[in-house]
């Protein structure tokens, strides 16, 4: 599959290394050659000196032949236009734009954007809130997505003491859960992901699992872990992020009792119009005195969504050693990823990945109900419904020999969600949740060979 994708930033890049991991062939645009670099090399993809908007640029691009246009610039007019030359004079059969301004997201102006040609706008800051407060709701998780409409939840928990889970076989867990609709799916150790056959926990790991939500509190009940309501929160930054987190939590359920912390007087202003029940105050949350006075033992929740990595790590550190219980960090460079295990910082939120996973959903075709990659980018939970002739409804599970790094985590059979076991047996519109490594995607297909297809 060929897809151009204009826009060598962050999440452009991002795209194109996690595509072409894939084996599609992959054309990356941008105007700016500094920011295409090496990447020729490093990704083994090609690479376009140029604006995405222009014709003749699509033209050396190969537009004619391309599959996916991924306009994600950090222009929202530039990602509109290139989208209505993609589709207008190359036809290009599916258009994915990224849209940042609240101006263009309004429900009003949906019309104008289908007239441009764009068949799915995503908000980087409007998906990165959203994933933030998936993430608030369970002390320790390290990673959170809601599937299967509400009906099953993927959750990863950093495993600190007193976790009951630290000391025990994944055996040893499953027995202890056995009565509840939860499967263990992955451990992650520092850098690498352990085999579940033989493992010991051990503090400090990452372990993931998918389970039935009406079963969440039960489950985290016996795992050590605790819900936390949505309550006393502090919000340090108030750029795009940040005000859309703010303002999502406003419109929450329960959610109340929220303090913005922005440094720039016009923006603090801004947000003070703007916001309804959040306490803005204008002021540097790393000097000494505002810190003070701020009174953050207050607090349950911190949330660090300003501009520069490093604060945010700054500012979560201060917050979880003045006693503040969940405390998430917006981290935009993969890289501080590996450097923070035993800083004290709950959760990391990688824009990129959540991007990476929120495209992916609309690029996987047939029966793909979901997908989600997660933010350790250790592989992806799939949703998938099944054919009456796809291979995995041939016969019970235990016959079935699945691919080198998949496993079968779940089945929802109308509104009942249930583990996989030997005997069962994968029925028709049942809907197949999987875990898939980084890179064995291309594997998981063989399960659903006859009328799915991925790419």
């Amino acid at each position: 599959m060929k897809v151009i994708i204009a826009g060598a930033g962050s999440i452009g890049v991002a795209l194109a290394r996690y595509l072409r991991a894939e084996d599609n062939e992959i054309v990356l645009i941008d105007k700016d050659n500094e920011h295409l670099g090496s990447l020729s090399e490093q990704l083994d993809i090609q690479t376009i000196e140029g604006c995405a908007s222009y014709p003749a640029v699509l033209e050396r691009a190969g537009a004619d032949h391309a599959d996916v246009f991924l306009a994600v610039t950090g222009n929202d007019e530039t990602n509109i236009v290139s989208c209505s030359v993609a589709s207008s004079v190359f036809h290009i059969p599916q258009r994915i734009a990224r849209i940042s301004s609240p101006e263009y997201m309004t429900p009003k102006y949906k019309s104008f954007l289908q007239d441009m040609a764009i068949d799915v706008v995503v908000s980087p800051e409007i998906e990165t809130a959203q994933h933030i407060i998936d993430n608030l709701s369970v002390a320790g998780s390290v990673d959170m997505s809601e599937m299967g409409d509400g009906l099953v939840k993927f959750i990863g928990l950093h495993c600190r003491k007193p976790s009951t889970l630290i000391g025990k076989t994944i055996a040893e867990i499953n027995k202890m859960s056995g009565h509840l609709n939860v499967t263990i799916v992955a451990l992650k150790r520092r850098f690498q992901l352990m085999s579940l056959s033989d493992v010991t926990v051990h503090a400090g790991d990452d372990i993931y699992f998918v389970a039935d939500s009406g079963q969440l509190t039960q489950i985290l009940n016996i795992f050590g872990y605790t819900e936390l309501p949505s309550r006393y929160i502090m919000v340090y930054g108030g750029g795009k992020v940040g005000f859309q987190l703010t303002k999502q939590l406003e419109n929450t359920s329960g959610a109340h009792d929220i303090t913005l912390v922005e440094k720039n007087d016009d923006r603090a202003r801004f947000l003070a119009e703007k916001l309804e029940t959040t306490l803005v105050i204008n002021g540097d949350a790393l000097d000494d005195n505002l810190i003070d006075e701020l009174n953050l033992k207050n607090y349950k929740i911190a949330i660090a969504t300003t501009n520069s990595d490093e604060n945010n790590i700054l500012l979560s550190i201060i917050s979880k050693r003045a006693g503040i219980e969940r405390v998430c960090a917006l981290i935009h460079n993969p890289i501080y990823n590996n450097l923070l295990s035993g800083l004290g910082i709950d959760t990391t939120i990688d824009p990129n990945a959540v991007m990476v996973s929120s495209i992916l959903q609309y690029l996987r075709r047939g029966r793909v109900k979901d997908d989600y990659v997660i933010q350790s980018g250790i592989g992806e939970i799939l949703e998938i419904e099944a054919m009456k002739t796809a291979k995995i409804t041939k016969t019970n599970l235990g016959k079935i020999k699945l691919p080198t790094g998949v496993i079968v985590a779940g089945i929802l059979r109308g509104e009942l969600f249930m583990i996989p076991h030997s005997d069962l047996i994968v029925q028709e519109k049942d809907r197949v949740f999987l875990f898939v490594e980084k890179g064995h995607v291309r594997d998981a297909e063989k399960l659903f060979s006859v009328g799915i297809s991925f790419f």
